[in-house]
């Protein structure tokens, strides 16, 4: 991923790239089954807060890219819950 060096998750050309990707498809096909059972657990049980966390090697391209995609699958299947984002290596993303 050498022509991404200078690019992050949310940079179009990276999420092409990652969209393509069928073993990132794969990964968060399971995130989100995973995800869909601990929040509706949660929600079910009044708990309020919940942390999930992405990491790569870079935290620069697949880290900020699933956790983009994570939280907006998390808005439109939970619209009532809040979703925040945080990117520790990016902070300003």
């Amino acid at each position: 991923m050498e022509e991404f060096w200078d690019m992050t998750g949310k940079d179009e050309e990276v999420i092409k790239y990652l969209d393509e990707r069928k073993d990132m498809q794969e990964f968060l096909s399971n995130v989100f089954k995973i995800i869909d059972r601990v929040v509706e657990n949660y929600i079910k049980r009044g708990f309020t807060d919940l942390m999930l966390s992405f990491g790569c090697t870079g935290g620069q391209h697949r880290s900020v890219y699933a956790a983009d995609k994570t939280a907006a699958y998390l808005r439109e299947k939970f619209p009532e819950i809040e979703v925040i984002t945080s990117h520790n290596e990016y902070p300003g993303l």
